[in-house]
């Protein structure tokens, strides 16, 4: 943090001096936080010796605080705010915000259409608890185009192609006003378009099973088209390329050529400017980013909490001897990473299940289970809140577990839920608090993170993102394996 005292030898705006405009002519654009007149002994003094006009009666002081280059450490913001740093291990390091974090408030705040709602920074917030709260993804910072636009974008392992909102919004665009403006490849000097005669447009078109070529032969325009599993998400518009710059002061670590998704028709979470795909294709971000660094590894970390802030890092990373590691690989028949999954615990109860892969994926907040797995884990869920006064309820469909009481009333006692364990090969756990596990919904009542692998397809398994919250998780390409570590952020 910053603190800049200023002394304003200037008693009133008849002298041309005004408090707000003064801050907002400032390149660090500091930020106004009181405007203080004093009246004191020491004016007399400085009057008897002719440095101020004898009709001066006060100072003025002005207490700014600068939020770049340096931000307020109070509220965890990095130094520079959004740039990136290269790490002990030698990998490029990211922040990674809450689309509320007071970062992301205070960069952005003057993109934003309307007033800036001011947070109360002093309650505490459990974003796993409550589940309005938990529609959103964590959001790193990315500027593309020349001049470069920043942008707040979801870092997602189950995607490959990267996609940002792109200007003119053919049927429909979200407002994105905490993630940045939307991107206009028109006023960009290094935007291209990819033509449909060109091999990333046939890779890309391929990976993403399109059924046919889509081109849009008048203007020469690859054309994409995106969904997200088991849900109504979907991203549609042109394959192109522009300037991907890294960090806000980084030098050296631009992206001429980055091929991505300019989105035209976008139906996604409504809170970011699209994402950035992790997924094993030579075209999702971390494939393009890779080179950059020493080893082909990355990890993150998703805060459980929207004040602090999380990470991601590309490359190299600390060997821990007390970390155990599971063996990663591709999901059949997919571009995703994998863990076999060989047992579930509740409450110390093994449930009968056969050892089968798990997508990892940062970009879903639900974690899916085989049918079978499913029923028991109900069944056994069920049995164990009974006690507690809770009955199951359907409200939600029989591929969610929810329960409510007689009285509907908001849930407390999260210490009383059951412990949910997931064993992975070669010994490696994952250990679930119930408040990573169980979410209280106004619709549906305490309902659980786990769905039946049936709503997105026979077979699928997925370990959601809100399972993973405060837990560091590495992913070593390099190496083909994977980690857990509990308390990382």
């Amino acid at each position: 943090m910053t603190l800049v005292l200023l002394i304003k030898f200037f008693s009133d705006s008849k002298y041309g001096f005004n408090d707000r405009q003064f801050c907002d002519s400032l390149d660090d654009q500091p930020r106004l936080i009181h405007s203080l007149n004093i009246t004191v002994w020491f004016v007399e003094i400085v009057k008897s010796i002719g440095i101020l006009p004898y009709n001066t009666g006060y100072l003025k002081v002005l207490l700014l605080f600068i939020l770049a280059p340096t931000m307020a450490s109070s509220t965890g913001c990095p130094s520079p705010t959004f740039d990136h740093v290269v790490n002990s291990d030698g990998a490029l390091e990211f922040p990674l915000f809450h689309r509320d974090h007071p970062c992301v408030q205070q960069h952005l705040g003057n993109t934003r259409s309307g007033n800036i709602v001011e947070m109360d920074l002093s309650l505490p917030i459990d974003l796993i608890q409550n589940d309005d709260i938990n529609n959103f993804l964590f959001l790193m910072p990315i500027k593309l185009g020349t001049p470069p636009v920043w942008n707040l974008v979801a870092v997602d392992t189950g995607a490959s192609l990267s996609f940002v909102q792109c200007q003119p919004c053919t049927l429909r665009c979200h407002k994105q006003s905490d993630a940045g403006e939307i991107f206009d490849p028109s006023k960009s000097e290094s935007f291209s378009r990819v033509g449909c005669s060109e091999e990333s447009c046939r890779t890309v078109q391929r990976a993403l099973r399109l059924q046919s070529k889509a081109c849009m032969e008048k203007e020469d325009s690859c054309l994409y088209s995106m969904t997200f599993g088991g849900t109504s998400s979907y991203s549609v518009g042109k394959l192109v390329r522009d300037r991907l710059a890294i960090g806000q002061y980084a030098k050296g670590y631009s992206f001429p050529d980055f091929l991505f998704g300019c989105s035209l028709d976008t139906e996604y979470h409504q809170y970011e400017a699209g994402l950035v795909g992790f997924a094993d294709e030579p075209f999702s971000f971390f494939e393009q980013v890779a080179p950059l660094v020493n080893y082909k590894a990355f990890s993150y970390c998703f805060p459980s909490d929207r004040r602090k802030t999380g990470y991601l890092s590309i490359g190299d990373y600390p060997r821990v001897n007390s970390t155990s590691y599971t063996p990663l690989f591709l999901a059949w028949q997919r571009s995703q990473y994998a863990l076999k999954l060989d047992e579930v615990v509740v409450n110390g109860i093994a449930l009968v299940t056969t050892p089968s892969e798990m997508i990892v994926d940062s970009g879903f907040r639900w974690t899916s289970l085989l049918s079978d797995t499913f029923n028991q884990l109900d069944a056994t869920i069920t049995k164990a809140l009974q006690p507690l006064g809770y009955n199951r309820s359907y409200y939600r469909g029989s591929d969610y577990i929810c329960f409510e009481d007689a009285h509907f009333q908001q849930f407390s006692n999260w210490a009383a839920l059951p412990a949910v364990e997931l064993k992975f090969n070669m010994g490696i756990t994952l250990t679930l608090q119930p408040q990573s596990s169980f979410h209280f919904h106004n619709d549906y009542g305490l309902c659980t993170y786990f769905m039946r692998d049936a709503s997105l397809g026979s077979g699928v398994q997925i370990l959601g993102n809100t399972m993973t919250r405060s837990v560091g998780i590495t992913f070593d390409i390099r190496g083909g394996q994977f980690a857990f570590r509990k308390g990382d952020c």
